[in-house]
């Protein structure tokens, strides 16, 4: 199968379509092209009208010239993640169209607009009301990450760090209370600390403060990967989806931070089902006397199995692909 690989450079999206590219290898013979694609909203709204248009005119391509380079390219696949670059794999798909080749296109994550058109959409389950009427999509829970097995070091932990968002509330002072008693209470271990775009430089700073007289604390940027894999302990903030289903497909324990949520939805939803299944564990606040509180953890089921929504992603994409006769 060739692959053309369409992304708009965000880490999150690109880890995601990697990691299922590297399940689908393992065995489909896959040759994949990647295109980074780095589109405006002036851009993407061109595109928009361009794609309309051509709907209107019965699938005629109209401003092919950008195109011509993928004519050489055989692409039996175009994929991709991210809502700014769905109306450019769909350009594409028209263009060779026309031309007489079969393509599919694959998104992954839930398409904003022109879900239709997508031959297979690889989607969260808290995206399903979206996706009813749409015929092939393939669910998984969270996100997809790669699945781990390897031994766990019991001297590391790692603690995630996302920070402002729509669906909880980032409260700095109690998070970084959290940590301050994690630390201490796991003094024999050291701790990997990362965060993410989202955090607040204030934080960022406060965290540093911590690090400065406590010498298990090491703030990183690098071996992340590494890490989640390798902690027995992972400790995450409940804003950071992301980095709690990483957490979930490797093994050791899952633990989220303390934090209020602003108001009930899917996300909020997602987390609070991980939560009564046990599947993670959390921090509670328990008042002792008006104004102190005692901060104590809640373990998860630890006969939980490792989280392979990629696998069962990739499994489910070949099945469909190959019926399609690619």
């Amino acid at each position: 199968m060739n692959i053309l690989w369409i992304s708009d450079g965000k880490k999150g999206h690109e880890k995601q379509v990697e990691i299922l590219l590297n399940e689908v290898s393992k065995t489909e013979n896959i040759i994949i092209k990647k295109e980074i694609v780095v589109i405006n909203k002036f851009s993407q709204l061109f595109e928009l009208v361009t794609y309309s248009v051509s709907l209107l005119l019965g699938g005629l391509f109209l401003n092919t010239g950008k195109f011509l380079k993928y004519d050489e390219d055989n692409i039996d696949i175009i994929i991709g993640a991210g809502s700014s670059i769905h109306l450019r794999m769909l350009l594409i798909k028209n263009y060779l169209s026309n031309k007489g080749n079969s393509i599919k296109v694959v998104s992954i994550l839930t398409p904003s607009l022109y879900r239709r058109k997508f031959d297979i959409i690889c989607s969260p389950t808290h995206d399903s009301e979206k996706l009813l009427v749409t015929k092939k999509v393939i669910f998984f829970e969270g996100c997809l990450a790669k699945v781990s097995t390897n031994e766990l070091e019991e001297n590391i932990g790692f603690i995630g760090i996302g920070g402002t968002n729509r669906h909880f509330v980032f409260d700095q002072d109690a998070i970084i209370m959290q940590i301050e008693f994690l630390i201490g209470l796991y003094q024999q271990k050291k701790w990997f600390l990362f965060t993410s775009r989202r955090t607040p430089n204030e934080m960022i700073d406060k965290i540093k403060n911590i690090a400065l007289t406590n010498k298990n604390l090491i703030i990183s940027d690098d071996n992340y990967d590494e890490i989640i894999e390798k902690a027995s302990i992972k400790v995450v903030t409940q804003d950071s989806i992301n980095m709690i289903y990483e957490s979930l497909s490797t093994k050791g324990q899952t633990l989220l931070f303390n934090m209020k949520y602003i108001k009930i939805n899917k996300i909020v939803n997602q987390i609070n089902i991980l939560l009564s299944n046990k599947r993670v564990g959390y921090f509670e606040n328990e008042q002792i006397v008006d104004g102190l509180d005692k901060i104590k953890i809640i373990s998860q089921n630890m006969h939980n199995d490792v989280f392979a929504e990629v696998e069962k992603v990739a499994y489910k994409l070949i099945q469909e692909l190959r019926s399609k006769s690619i």
